[in-house]
């Protein structure tokens, strides 16, 4: 068995930071219906598989660019959570939501 190589990514959500509060409540429901989800701690940043201090990691923070998503984890891990993370936040908040850059 192969160990997966950990790599960095980042990738920015095209999700305004200025949303509702109902809409910021959409979105907490879908961060924790993810697997591997961690309530943020003191710094206030929502984590998934760890946090910016582990060896892996995934965690997001509300930019004026969008929502912006880091990770220092395997390239499966990374392309499955970010391919729930889109689909689930654009039925919750009932807009497209993907790479902003696209």
């Amino acid at each position: 068995m192969t160990t997966p190589i950990i790599t960095d990514h980042n990738i920015t959500l095209n999700l305004p930071y200025d949303l509702s509060d109902d809409d910021w409540k959409k979105v907490v429901t879908v961060y924790k219906s993810i697997n591997g989800y961690i309530e943020p701690t003191e710094n206030n940043v929502p984590s998934w598989y760890g946090t910016e201090s582990d060896a892996q990691y995934i965690c997001v923070s509300v930019e004026p660019s969008g929502l912006l998503c880091e990770g220092n984890i395997g390239a499966e891990i990374w392309t499955g959570w970010f391919t729930q993370i889109c689909a689930r936040l654009s039925l919750a908040l009932n807009r497209e939501v993907s790479d902003a850059e696209m």
